[in-house]
């Protein structure tokens, strides 16, 4: 089963001695030695002059504040699917997918919402004010779909299309081979 971004995280930091020397204690040291005014320089300078990985620099930035994002992920939907519409169509996705298969497990994030077999298939975000529905989809062709840029989540998704009242009839087959295809 592929990571949380809860459980990504703590791995980043527990391996941040062995991959780059020093431990995150030290790499917040650093970070604030930095004097930048905004996170953004900070992440930006740990990533170019320090040579570390973007999750690795942003986790650092976090921790630097004593944020763990990703631990309580409270708020994280509602905060992605601003407006009732968005919300009532990914709750709409959420319960079909759900009810597809009893091993898929949701894992929220900031920016979309993951949902894994044992590989990711899909992920829901909102994309231009619409509701994208992202998929790993590698068994059949999928002429309906566009490919899948820039929506988040795994590199594995493959997929993508907008999610209306009315292209939600259409999507259950599509969310039945993603599975299948990711088990």
């Amino acid at each position: 089963m592929a990571l949380s971004a809860a459980q990504m995280q703590e791995a980043i930091i527990k391996n941040l001695q062995t991959k780059t020397g020093k431990t995150l204690e030290q790499w917040i040291v650093i970070a604030k030695s930095l004097n930048e005014s905004s996170n953004s320089e900070v992440l930006h300078k740990l990533k170019n002059d320090f040579g570390l990985g973007h999750v690795q620099a942003q986790t650092i930035v976090w921790r630097m504040h004593g944020e763990q994002p990703y631990i309580d992920t409270t708020g994280y939907e509602e905060g992605i699917f601003k407006t009732e519409p968005q919300l009532t169509i990914y709750h709409q996705i959420k319960q079909l997918i759900m009810g597809l298969d009893s091993a898929v497990q949701i894992k929220p994030c900031k920016t979309y919402i993951p949902f894994y077999a044992k590989n990711q298939f899909a992920v829901i975000t909102v994309k231009k004010g619409e509701v994208v529905l992202g998929l790993n989809i590698r068994s059949i062709p999928t002429p309906n779909l566009l490919p899948a840029a820039n929506i988040g989540g795994s590199t594995r998704i493959n997929k993508m299309l907008t999610v209306t009242e009315s292209t939600m009839s259409e999507i259950k087959a599509y969310v039945k081979v993603a599975i299948n295809d990711n088990k």
